[in-house]
């Protein structure tokens, strides 16, 4: 699905001319994932949906990334712990996310159901990373130490957020020709456990 020259499309300047390929190019592999992913969602009985990130607020810079999210939601994702496959010049990445947009209604309980769920942080891989702002292209290795640091700094700081999932860096084998979305399945797979506890 993915392939290495889909992250070119982020060496391209203008914001016209970006966001043309990402609807052109990256919004279709972005369309056929739902295919492969809502299904293995839809069977925790609840009802997902897609939603293919427009960047419909940007008038002057091009977007850094790009994602669809998936939520039981048909009209948002944000408000809700959610699943995000995304691309950056870089890497493809697969979060359970926890955003900012929780706050302040929902930050204790989601709080509470976070540190509750330190059990199956504490079982994922070393291959499992960790971010704080699902804007930033920044990252850190998933242990239970960062894990509870993230979700404190969840608690007292306003732009905070929880991401915890996978990255596959450009220059990975699957990239080299067409991927499919076996590790991203795979990962997701893994993380539902992590999201039924959040919800």
């Amino acid at each position: 699905m993915f392939k290495d020259s889909d992250f070119e499309i982020f060496n391209v300047a203008s914001l016209t001319d970006r966001m043309k390929f990402i609807r052109t190019i990256i919004d279709p592999k972005f369309e056929q994932s739902a295919e492969a992913i809502l299904p293995i969602l839809n069977t925790n009985g609840q009802q997902w949906y897609a939603h293919v990130a427009k960047h419909l607020r940007r008038t002057t810079n091009a977007p850094d990334n790009t994602w669809v999210a998936f939520a039981p939601n048909k009209r948002g994702y944000k408000m809700m712990p959610h699943f995000e496959l995304g691309i950056w010049a870089d890497h493809v990445y697969l979060y359970l996310a926890v955003e900012e947009n929780m706050k302040p209604k929902e930050t204790a309980a989601i709080v509470a159901k976070m540190t509750s769920a330190r059990d199956i942080i504490a079982k994922l891989s070393n291959d499992f990373v960790l971010s704080s702002d699902h804007m930033v292209n920044t990252s850190n290795t998933l242990t239970l130490s960062t894990y509870d640091d993230a979700v404190q700094r969840f608690a007292n700081i306003k732009h905070s957020e929880v991401l915890v999932g996978i990255k596959l860096l450009r220059g990975d084998k699957h990239f080299k020709e067409d991927t499919d979305l076996f590790q991203i399945t795979t990962v997701l797979a893994l993380l539902l456990p992590l999201y039924d506890k959040l919800k």
